[in-house]
């Protein structure tokens, strides 16, 4: 059985008082932020404890615990907090059968997102070409990409469809396309709504072919130009390298009858010559718009896609050892029977197992739980919940369930976990310049969604990531967010929960130490108590009565947190204090 770390609780759950309201600030002198370069912990120090379960399976396939899922878990059925986290992988992996209205409602018109619904044919004419073949001027241009970018934003902090969130980024950078590549912006609502998301935890064979016939990868690859007279073969050795086969499988330039076959009856790996097959295979596989007379003498391009016979190489291919011809009855045929080879290829089922293995639980998995991935992907590669099924035998395995601080959190995933953490409010809107800054602020970490320049996608692995711009670009972001109390549309409200979180959670004013407030803060965050070095760190900067000076106080004597007065600026302290835990390398595990 996975073994079980769960302390006990020591902070219980219990309602807001009527009298703490959201606090409106007084006016006073702006103030500098709270100097929190002095408690900077050491960034080589192990954490004390693992957290406890439930705060380990919310870090690992959501964007990181919050109140509100951590005390919807608490209540799911069960007697052991185990089966409680059991019941909730079931309940994420049907995320239809989750209701996601509240956070959907933050996507609508009426906050600005207008190209989220709009179909295929609407973002190609409406943001890509004029009908006289012009293209939109830039602000327009973009516009679709742009609000993916701000929508991927808000899923992260407020869906509680978490899984399918954390399950949409892992095949993005699967099947990842650069949006700085020209073409690609415009389109990219379509990408992410009719390609990806519908097919996460579906069938991976359909995917892939929905990203073959997708306007942006048929634009990022160039296969929307690609014929028979000089075959292009950007997008099929992406396919095998890294869509399907990997890399790991290439067996260079060995003739095709020398590689081996496995006891199944497949060749174990592929060669350039297959390569060189797939790209004749996918010849002709365009979008209206791809060509330049698409748009010429009264023609409208549509952006949809359009499989073009006289462009398609009609010889037979080999790929793998099979032979595969073209069918004028079914001119799409030789493609499709090529896809279902490489879909179920156990080359391939490996390749996606290790992957999965690795965003999950390990940058190094054991070889047995990516077997076990492995098969349930092989064995159900014609079953439309295939990824479900292989989804459920990672998330339910020990080494999911008992592993922790084998992966870190790259920084979206920092970001948005300390989002949730504080309930941060802001109102993403893409008309409001101010949500443009935390795009912008995600550029300065290294990991802004969708733009990473080659085919492979965001690295998934610990080292990566420890570089010191992206440490600090991902503390800048979100020391700024901890501090951002006030919206840029004329009201100026509190965009945190901080406050009204601690009397939730220290619902005695007498409780509200440094020393209780940094124990509770902490223990919410991590999933764990602070060892008595960081708990005397934090207690030190959340007892300093002197903004200027935060050299520490009192860690026992209590804080009025309704009031933010010069110069202590006590919940602005507290705003410094819960920054800093996550400026820890505990919050960094994963």
């Amino acid at each position: 059985m996975p073994i079980d770390y769960t302390p006990k609780r020591t902070h219980p759950k219990k309602q807001l008082p009527d009298f703490q309201q959201p606090h409106k600030l007084t006016r006073r002198p702006k103030q500098p932020a709270i100097n929190t370069h002095a408690f900077m912990l050491n960034a080589n120090k192990a954490a004390a404890s693992p957290p406890h379960l439930i705060h380990r399976v919310i870090s690992k396939m959501a964007y990181g615990p919050n109140s509100r899922d951590v005390a919807h878990i608490e209540q799911l059925p069960g007697a052991t907090d185990q089966a409680k986290v059991m019941a909730y992988i079931d309940e994420q992996l049907n995320p239809q059968n989750i209701n996601d209205a509240a956070c959907e409602q933050r996507l609508s018109p009426a906050n600005g997102f207008i190209t989220l619904n709009k179909t295929r044919q609407q973002l190609y004419q409406q943001h890509f070409r004029k009908a006289d073949g012009d293209t939109h001027e830039w602000s327009v241009f973009t516009r679709p990409t742009r609000e993916v970018s701000l929508a991927t934003i808000i899923r992260g902090i407020h869906s509680k469809r978490q899984l399918k969130e954390m399950m949409a980024d892992f095949w993005h950078n699967h099947f990842n396309i650069y949006n700085g590549a020209y073409g690609v912006q415009p389109m990219f609502v379509h990408y992410d709504r009719d390609v990806i998301r519908p097919n996460v935890l579906g069938n991976f064979r359909e995917m892939l072919y929905q990203v073959t016939r997708s306007t942006c990868m048929l634009i990022y690859l160039n296969n929307g130009s690609n014929r028979a007279s000089a075959p292009n073969e950007n997008f099929a050795r992406e396919v095998m390298e890294l869509h399907t086969l990997g890399a790991s499988n290439y067996l260079g330039h060995m003739d095709w009858q020398d590689v081996p076959v496995d006891n199944q009856g497949y060749r174990s790996g592929y060669v350039e010559a297959d390569v060189l097959e797939m790209a004749k295979a996918l010849t002709g596989w365009s979008f209206s718009g791809g060509s330049w007379w698409d748009y010429q003498d009264g023609n409208i391009a549509t952006g949809l896609f359009l499989y073009r016979d006289d462009w398609h190489d009609k010889d037979t291919k080999r790929v793998l050892g099979e032979f595969f011809d073209y069918s004028a009855a079914h001119p799409q045929r030789d493609l499709n029977q090529i896809l279902d080879l490489l879909a179920q290829h156990p080359g391939t089922n490996r390749f996606l197992a290790e992957k999965l293995c690795r965003r999950f639980i390990a940058d190094e998995p054991n070889s047995t739980i990516i077997d076990a991935v492995a098969s349930t992907l092989q064995q159900n590669w014609q079953s439309p919940d295939q990824i479900k099924l292989a989804m459920e035998t990672l998330l339910k395995s020990n080494d999911f369930l008992t592993t922790w601080g084998e992966k870190i959190k790259r920084p979206f995933e920092r970001t948005v976990g300390a989002m949730r953490q504080i309930q941060y409010d802001f109102k993403f809107n893409p008309n409001n310049e101010h949500s443009g800054w935390h795009f912008w602020d995600l550029f300065d970490t290294g990991h802004q969604p969708f733009y990473w320049a080659s085919p492979n996608g965001y690295p998934d692995v610990k080292t990566h990531w420890l570089g010191t711009s992206s440490l600090m670009g991902t503390w800048k972001f979100i020391q700024s967010m901890a501090h951002r109390h006030e919206d840029y549309d004329g009201d100026k409200p509190i965009l945190n929960k901080m406050v009204e979180d601690t009397f939730i959670g220290l619902p005695n004013v007498n409780d509200h130490t440094a020393s209780q407030i940094v124990d509770f803060w902490y223990e919410k965050i991590i999933g764990t108590l602070p060892d008595s070095t960081t708990h005397n760190h934090l207690a030190d900067l959340m007892a300093s009565e002197d903004h200027r000076n935060p050299i520490g106080g009192n860690h026992h004597l209590t804080i009025d947190l309704t009031v933010n007065d010069w110069p202590a600026y006590n919940q602005d302290r507290l705003y410094a204090m819960v920054a800093t835990i996550f400026f820890t390398p505990e919050f960094i595990d994963r």
